[in-house]
């Protein structure tokens, strides 16, 4: 009898597996004979430009450089019978930090600031100063096609390199309180500029429009070369003008500068050409500038510089200078090296040579403090960015 019953039990097991597969067959069946409709999920529309232009917190980031060096040389050129005459040799220590924040709230503004201290002890300064601002501006989208940018920053006009400052007639924008309207879809970008810096307005009164420094440069591409005509004018300074042209021919940057300085009457004319090459692991630039700042003193000057990255697959990078001025003869030639031996670390040896009678350009433009004509420079740099 338990053998029998037990056969009952499974077969009656059995029979309700197989019933209740069929009727899930069943079910299933029904899921396609009717159908329900088709729910459609709304799914928000995202701004992914806004991810990437919006921040909910402040974006820290900075970075420390500590430079320390010893430089040795000689006043005058050095005699094989007297080598000690004018030699001399100083060593110095300078460290710099610097911090800056970047607001994004919403992706028509946007805040940024640098500030940045440094300590030179070997000249007296043992304790670490106050922060001074570097910059601090706002940029604003404006209708969705003018950005406006507002405050303490930096702009560039001109393509000088070697003689960088020369025919950058916007590079004491950073001294002032800027304020720049850009138009990125009128021609290939307009930009218009008003800027307020010390010495523009009398002490004591109420600043005048009359007294702004007023810019304006547009941007335009013809046949593959690019064009910029720009001018800036104050009252007290008169105008200047400049038009800069820059093309690329057998994979060569061709770039040239004019610009044209007008006050009380005066006029003279700034000249800048120049060429720009790079291989995988060479660059090669050379620049001429040209300037007739006063009747019967136009200056010539020329520049060529040379540069060897990972020379034999190696952490060396090579290079040199030469800085003439074909005016009176004199110039400055510098060669050096730099070498990372290890992680934050760079090794830097260089040795300038400058040259010229007494009183030329490059004679009075040696930013050496004990003005060595020949000398041999080794540092040690640790820089780090976070």
């Amino acid at each position: 009898m338990p053998g029998i019953r037990s056969r009952l039990v499974l077969v009656l097991l059995v029979l309700v597996v197989l019933r209740l597969g069929a009727q899930e067959e069943e079910n299933l069946d029904d899921l396609f004979s009717d159908p329900v409709e088709d729910t459609i999920a709304e799914v928000p529309a995202t701004d992914h430009l806004s991810r990437f232009v919006t921040q909910d917190t402040i974006a820290f980031s900075g970075s420390f450089n500590a430079k320390g060096g010893a430089i040795a040389g000689w006043t005058r050129y050095p005699l094989l019978g007297d080598l000690l005459g004018g030699f001399d040799g100083t060593v110095g220590l300078v460290s710099t930090v610097t911090l800056s924040f970047d607001a994004r709230p919403d992706p028509d503004f946007r805040l940024f600031g640098t500030v940045s201290t440094s300590i030179d002890p070997v000249n007296g300064s043992y304790t670490w100063p106050a922060f001074a601002l570097s910059e601090l501006f706002i940029d604003y989208t404006w209708l969705g096609d003018v950005f406006i940018r507002m405050g303490k920053h930096s702009v560039t006009w001109g393509q000088g390199r070697l003689f960088e400052a020369i025919t950058n007639i916007m590079a004491d924008a950073s001294s002032g309180f800027a304020l720049r309207a850009s138009l990125p879809t009128l021609l290939n970008g307009v930009s218009a500029i008003g800027l307020m810096k010390s010495g523009y307005f009398e002490s004591g009164t109420l600043a005048s429009y009359k007294q702004v420094c007023y810019a304006l440069k547009a941007d335009q591409v013809l046949w593959g070369t690019m064009l910029s005509l720009g001018g800036r004018y104050q009252v007290d300074e008169g105008l200047n003008a400049i038009l800069s042209v820059k093309r690329v021919v057998l994979g060569v940057d061709l770039l040239a500068d004019a610009v044209l300085h007008e006050s009380d009457g005066s006029r003279y004319f700034r000249a800048l050409a120049g060429f720009f090459k790079e291989w995988q692991d060479v660059k090669l630039y050379g620049e001429y500038y040209y300037t007739g700042a006063a009747a019967g003193e136009a200056e010539h000057l020329a520049g060529l510089a040379v540069g060897f990255n990972n020379v034999f697959d190696t952490p060396v990078d090579l290079g040199a200078q030469w800085l003439h001025a074909l005016s009176d003869g004199s110039g400055t030639v510098t060669a050096g090296l730099t070498w990372s031996p290890w992680k934050f670390i760079t090794v830097t040896v260089a040795v300038p040579v400058v040259y010229g009678e007494a009183g030329t350009h490059f004679i009075l433009a040696n930013d050496d403090p004990a003005k060595r004509l020949v000398s041999i420079a080794l540092g040690l740099e640790m820089a780090v960015s976070f």
